[in-house]
């Protein structure tokens, strides 16, 4: 009976908690499909830095983009952000004052408008997980902007081994209290504690990136983040009731952290639309599925042109994989993975996952961004089929935690000709970076590819438990 007794006790501490984990469901409302809508106005913006004659030139435009957004708003403005803060070693470089630059804008709509509705959403990293407010946060707070902070415990672990000790036997202590260890993001932040650590190893977040207002919204893969401000990003910005989709998605978050949304209504879509383009937004897993449902409509004589910061997951490689197999001409432009803000990476995922892809078809081709010390950020696949073209782009990566509902994320899926001005626009995106023009933004396939079988089996395990960053 004594055995039986102490079987059941470690029973319930070690094997309990990964089965309760193991059955935790994303919440209601996530995975957003909308419907398809037309659009007033449609643009796409792009933020480069690049090489040219041995100068590190900076093309910065979603961030102007977006502060002429706020300005021209008038009844409400709601902003998902993932990354906002302003937390780095200076001794390094200096960057942009991004975070703060969105917070003024805010604060002086606030201001001048006391009634309208401002709502900004965000994740608990910028403030290393309850270890201490962000500064820019708080000001907003003060100047009665509504900010909610994400509940991260409400959304699937990704990796139950950790998260379900987690759930059982550390959340319970909280994250707050006075920190002893160094801040490692700046030292002149406050200091964090082992519990804040704890909660930063539960890798997971709400990593959307948009901003609506009752005039207009944008979908991007940008963070207003002052050490984020030099990495290369794609957005669009556009007038259509996509925007009502949005905002009905973000009420979910609002929901499930504790918090309700306010009214919110975008009504300013007219008549005058852009000819033969429709727009969708998606979050989630409906990216996912429908990422595979474009790739795998692909067949000889259509072209696919992705540019990404992660791609590790295993279908979506699969998919790629029949493609080329089918014919379909496929370039991709992606990051190294060697540059994390200043800090020296192994090049994992894509130097791992995309080594078996680069060199296999003659109609598959990748290049890798020429990222200096910054990141290739952008997250954007292009569909050339026989009539019409198809785009996806926004926050998720792809990787098993950005498509399968353990991180929230963001897109817009856009349907349009291939002479519209947004197809053309997103080509000559590609063209100008795949080819080089006017500068050095690629280099081949074989400067970073690494073969290593150690590697490539340690990516595998990562990717398929989730014990990795992406």
């Amino acid at each position: 009976m004594k055995k039986i007794i102490i079987f059941i006790v470690l029973f319930g501490v070690i094997v309990v908690p990964i089965i309760w984990s193991l059955i935790q469901k994303v919440p209601e409302g996530t995975s957003f499909e909308g419907d398809y809508h037309q659009v007033s106005s449609i643009d796409f913006l792009a933020d480069l830095t690049y090489q040219k004659e041995g100068a590190v030139l900076h093309e910065l435009n979603i961030l102007t983009q977006e502060l002429d957004m706020i300005e021209a708003a008038q009844e409400f403005i709601l902003m998902d952000m993932f990354l906002f803060n302003d937390a780095y070693d200076r001794s390094i470089m200096e960057y942009p004052k991004s975070v703060e630059s969105v917070t003024n804008a805010l604060i002086g709509k606030k201001k001048d408008n006391p009634d309208m509705m401002i709502v900004f959403i965000t994740d608990p990293i910028n403030g290393f997980y309850g270890a201490y407010e962000e500064a820019n946060i708080k000001r907003m707070k003060e100047n009665g902007i509504q900010v909610i902070v994400t509940d991260l415990d409400q959304m699937k672990d990704s990796n139950p081994l950790f998260f379900g000790y987690y759930r059982s036997y550390i959340k319970w202590f909280g994250t707050s209290g006075p920190g002893w260890i160094k801040n490692p993001t700046d030292n002149n932040k406050p200091k964090v504690t082992i519990r804040n650590f704890l909660r930063l190893l539960n890798l997971k977040a709400n990593h959307r990136k948009i901003l609506v207002t009752d005039q207009e919204g944008m979908i991007t893969s940008a963070n207003p983040h002052d050490p984020s401000s030099y990495h290369s990003n794609i957005a669009i910005r556009l007038k259509s009731e996509v925007i009502n989709d949005i905002i009905e998605a973000e009420r979910t978050i609002a929901a499930f952290s504790g918090e309700t949304l306010p009214s919110l209504e975008y009504k300013q879509a007219n008549q005058n639309y852009v000819p033969n383009t429709k727009v969708r937004y998606l979050t989630e897993k409906a990216i996912y599925t429908r990422l595979l449902e474009c790739i795998k409509a692909t067949k000889k004589g259509d072209k696919i042109q992705i540019g990404i910061f992660y791609l590790s997951e295993f279908s979506v490689i699969d998919a790629l994989e029949e493609a080329a197999e089918r014919g379909v001409s496929i370039e991709m432009i992606a990051d190294p993975n060697k540059n994390a803000f200043g800090v020296k990476m192994n090049g994992s995922p894509n130097c791992q996952s995309l080594s078996k892809l680069g060199d296999k078809w003659d109609n598959f081709s990748i290049k890798w961004y020429n990222i200096g010390d910054e990141q290739y950020h952008a997250k954007i696949a292009s569909f050339t089929y026989p009539v019409h073209n198809t785009i996806l782009m926004g926050s998720a990566n792809y990787t098993r935690r950005n498509m399968k509902g353990y991180n929230l994320e963001s897109d817009l899926e856009i349907i349009t000709v291939k002479d519209s001005d947004i197809s053309k626009d997103i080509q000559s995106y590609f063209e100008r970076i795949w080819n080089n023009e006017d500068g050095e933004y690629t280099v081949e396939f074989n400067t970073y590819v690494d073969n290593s079988f150690f590697k490539y089996k340690l990516y595998q395990i990562q990717e398929f438990t989730g014990i990795c960053t992406y």
